[in-house]
């Protein structure tokens, strides 16, 4: 069996479509915000888990309103 030209034939493949990682990525960062929520709603109470909630919305409006500036 001729091995190099069957590595030649695998180099020059094209390539196959990427992955969207985007999503998968999000559902994980769900994921972990809910167990990071639940363990300082544990330790702390209820108060800084809303305290925390509303910090993250803010920042992700600002983050927002940064990206809509930045395109106009």
């Amino acid at each position: 069996m001729d091995y190099h030209n069957h590595n030649h034939r695998q180099a020059t493949k094209q390539p196959e479509e990427a992955t969207d990682l985007f999503s998968a990525a999000i559902a994980f960062l769900g994921i972990n915000l809910l167990w990071i929520f639940f363990a300082i709603w544990v330790l702390f109470g209820m108060v800084p888990v809303l305290l925390l909630a509303l910090f993250l919305n803010h920042m992700i409006d600002r983050i927002e309103a940064r990206m809509l500036e930045s395109e106009s």
